[in-house]
């Protein structure tokens, strides 16, 4: 279960971390000078930012406890309206004078659990509040409520002092216990059970949270099962509940973890039980030579070796809402299997890469007039890639708009992007699973809109159409031009293709000897064109391809005329040779598809594709 592989992982992962702290930001420090003794002589409020980042605080792992609507103190750092009593614009005084009174008895309860000889930090700060030791802090501007707070005694951290490590984990059990023992659903031993989980995941973790947010928090009836509050029924001790959030925050913020800005989810990922590693690298930066080498490994009818039979993989995908963290994912399965059907990592893996594997336009780099270098097409594409692929194309910068938030300031046009878009395309890669119906939609929709198809999103279009629940299994789904298959969408996609060729041949001036750019040419043709046959008919011709068909072929007459006229017969022979072969395919006109669904439209577009490449490989040789 994820509670048990998150506590798992932060007894790997913890190293010396105290229990019940956690990382949080600091924009103050209230430093405190004494006389040697409990008596201050001196009192300041210093802002604190880190050295590379000026307008963030500083990082320091401080005892911390959840807290999510009631008032609860942590000791020696915490908000500006616990510490100092200081609140802002928007708050409400009476619960800042609340906050800080708690704040002021727990500094004071910690001062009565240790003697002065041990630790005298507490007593000299449990003095500074008995005191009213706040009302001699100098006012400074910037200061909001919430903002965190050091507090350092001569120079030593408050936080780091000899005992409070000792007396937060006390003082914890005490306020977040239930009180009494039982049998704890992770550990599966008798201990002290937990009331409520006692830590918080920093809010940059979490998408869609507002504030630090907690797994379990169940304080009002309405939420629980049998209208019980607290982990009633979620039997959990006090040191799992702990390790349970190290844990999480653990595996949040490791390098295993993707988040992008706009999306709704955060992706983590991890193994155990093994020392092997998962192939998610892969995934996001496909090496051609590595995709090949996975292949080899898994149909060589080898098993794969004991240590890596021997691992798990474990995937969590979460999202947030103010101070709640949902779990929109959690999947445990083998690293690997000697057994074909039984799920596992590896084979999600490679059957990712064989289901999107596409054969480039490009197969070779070439260079543009002006000097640019354009690097050859891709086989396999990272998960990435087909996420950012599934927003709006930019012409101007020749790429996809970024992936931005909502209200990002410097935001932008709008990328018209799914706000699950990365979480739906790792689901597909990780788990193989079909890509989702409302993405399919989406990206022709883009493709339509943009009237742009790269190699990416027809590798994307490829495995929607392999992965297609109504897909006949005894259909393949080709990665290049297969003149074999009939299918009559996918048939009248390469008739319109082939007439977009004709047209372009039509209006593009002969080729200099030994020039076999094919990019260079659709730039010819397209600036001595106002709008070209595929700008005026793609659109319609996803969705309704006879109409255009039609009208592409009483345009094609003129336009293999004019070749006919320029360059000869056999240049404009060939072109009408490739439009009668299909259009036999299709038993013209009545066979042309008069409406086509989406899997349809998916199979017009590969289709089209694929003739593209064909006629650009063809007319390079």
């Amino acid at each position: 279960m994820l509670l048990e592989r998150l506590a798992a992982y932060a007894s790997d992962h913890r190293g010396a971390v105290a229990p019940f702290h956690r990382d949080r930001e600091f924009r103050w420090s209230l430093d405190i000078q004494t006389d040697g003794g409990v008596g201050v002589r001196a009192v300041s409020l210093l802002p604190v930012r880190d050295v590379d980042k000026p307008l963030r605080g500083v990082v320091h792992t401080v005892p911390a406890a959840t807290r999510t609507v009631g008032v609860s103190a942590n000791l020696a750092a915490d908000d500006a309206q616990y510490v100092l009593g200081r609140g802002d614009e928007k708050s409400n005084p009476s619960r800042v004078a609340q906050c800080h009174a708690a704040y002021a008895d727990l500094i004071q309860a910690w001062a009565q659990t240790v003697a002065f000889e041990e630790d005298r930090i507490p007593h000299v700060l449990a003095a500074f509040y008995r005191g009213g030791g706040c009302e001699r802090v100098p006012e400074v501007e910037g200061l909001q409520a919430k903002d965190g707070v050091l507090t350092t005694v001569d120079g030593a951290l408050a936080h780091r002092s000899t005992s409070a490590a000792r007396f937060w984990c006390d003082r914890v059990a005490s306020t977040k216990g239930s009180g009494r023992s039982g049998l704890c659903l992770v550990c599966r031993t008798i201990a002290p059970l937990a009331n409520t989980i006692p830590g918080k995941v920093p809010a940059s973790l979490v998408p869609g949270a507002s504030n630090d947010a907690a797994l379990v928090s169940i304080n009002e009836r309405s939420f629980g099962y049998d209208l019980t509050t607290q982990l009633t029924h979620t039997p959990i001790c006090m040191n799992c509940a702990d390790d349970v959030m190290v844990g999480l925050t653990g595996v949040l913020s490791s390098e295993h973890a993707r988040a992008y800005s706009g999306q709704d989810t955060r992706l983590a990922w991890w193994t155990t039980g093994t020392g092997e590693s998962d192939y998610m690298s892969l995934v996001f930066q496909p090496d051609p030579q590595d995709v090949n080498e996975l292949f080899r490994s898994l149909h060589t009818g080898s098993p794969p070796a004991s240590e890596r039979l021997a691992g798990r993989f474990c995937w969590l995908a979460v999202g947030g809402h103010v101070a709640r963290i949902m779990v929109r994912e959690w999947v445990d399965m083998p690293l690997a299997a000697d057994d074909h059907d039984i799920v596992n990592h590896d084979a999600n893996i490679a059957a990712w890469f064989a289901d999107h594997e596409i054969v480039p336009r490009r197969r070779e780099a070439f260079t543009l007039p002006d000097g640019t270098q354009v690097p050859a097409g891709r086989r396999w594409h990272s998960v990435a890639a087909m996420a950012a692929s599934l927003g709006r194309w930019d012409p101007d910068r020749n790429r996809y708009l970024p992936f931005v938030g909502k209200n990002s300031k410097n935001s932008g046009p709008n990328p018209d992007r799914p706000d699950s878009a990365m979480h739906r395309m790792l689901d597909v890669a990780v788990l193989n699973r079909p890509v989702p119906t409302a993405i399919r939609a989406h990206l022709i929709h883009r493709i339509c809109s943009d009237g742009h198809l790269d190699d990416v999103r027809a590798a994307l279009i490829r495995l929607s159409v392999t992965r297609s629940p109504d897909r006949r299994r005894t259909m393949s789904v080709p990665m290049g031009l297969d003149e074999s298959c009939t299918d009559p969408s996918y048939v009248a996609g390469r008739l319109f293709a082939v007439f977009e060729q004709v047209q372009r041949a039509a209006h593009q001036p002969p080729r200099k000897k030994g020039d076999n750019s094919e990019a260079a040419g659709a730039d010819i043709s397209r600036a001595s064109l106002n709008s070209t046959y595929a700008d005026k008919y793609f659109r319609s011709a996803v969705t309704s391809p006879r109409p255009a068909l039609v009208q592409g072929h009483r345009l094609s007459s003129a336009w293999l005329s004019k070749i006919r006229r320029r360059d000869g017969d056999g240049l404009a022979h060939w072109h009408k040779q490739r439009v009668e072969q299909l259009c036999q395919f299709l038993e013209w006109p009545i066979g042309c598809p008069l409406r086509n669904g989406l899997r349809q439209q998916e199979w017009f577009i590969l289709g089209y594709y694929h003739e593209l490449g064909y006629s650009s490989t063809k007319s390079d040789n």
